[in-house]
């Protein structure tokens, strides 16, 4: 039986219909598909960020507003060109004193670095002693110079700042001390350090009176 004009229009509509649900349907699913990979690429992003976030939490272009220590330092002494230790880190702070620097002038110290393992850090391959202002601290009194361990404090101008010790790994900070105070002064005091010999003959002092104490007893 042939079918009648109206049949076969219907037919064809049918037919346009089904075909158009299908491309629809295909359409949908693409953009399910590009979202979601929008979705997985924005999250690889943040991904990357956070990471570049953890990479320079400690950037060259600031230091930290306190100390800290992703190496585990066991000990961040500094001393004198007499060989004498006159500064070294103690937890959150520091014992002892930096001398005074003279203006024009410079002062020569060597750093004294060991590791909880017992390992010295010479900073001759895989770290850098670094020096820089403390947060917020007065700048330009000082010039920072570093050549493995040793380290140069110049005098630019008159005043009083503090400064920290950086110990870098590639391009960020592992460790940073505390803030020591750095005095510049047009004339070095000697009772300065008078002071700090004082300090030691005292010391000396009680050692002996120890051990006259111990010649009485006996």
């Amino acid at each position: 039986m042939r079918p009648t004009d109206t049949e076969s229009r219907r037919n064809v509509l049918l037919g346009t219909a089904s075909i158009g649900a299908l491309a629809l349907a295909g359409c949908l699913g693409d953009d399910d598909d590009e979202a979601a990979g929008d979705d997985d690429h924005d999250d690889h992003d943040d991904h990357d960020d956070h990471d570049d976030d953890h990479e320079h939490d400690h950037s060259e272009s600031e230091v930290a507003e306190s100390e800290f220590d992703h190496i585990g330092i066991e000990e961040f002494s500094l001393y004198d060109d007499h060989g004498d230790r006159i500064a070294w880190v103690h937890g959150d702070h520091w014992d002892g004193r930096l001398p005074q620097i003279p203006v024009d002038g410079s002062v020569s110290l060597e750093a004294h670095v060991e590791t909880e393992t017992g390992e010295e850090l010479t900073f001759e391959d895989e770290y850098e002693l670094r020096i820089a202002y403390a947060h917020d601290a007065p700048e330009g009194a000082l010039s920072f110079d570093t050549h493995g361990k040793d380290v140069s404090l110049g005098g630019e101008e008159t005043g009083v700042t503090d400064i920290v010790f950086l110990i870098w790994h590639d391009d960020h900070a592992d460790y940073q001390t505390p803030g020591i105070t750095a005095q510049v002064v047009d004339e070095v005091d000697d009772d300065h350090d008078h002071d700090d010999d004082h300090d030691d003959d005292h010391d000396h002092d009680d050692d002996h009176d120890d051990d006259h104490d111990d010649d009485h007893d006996h």
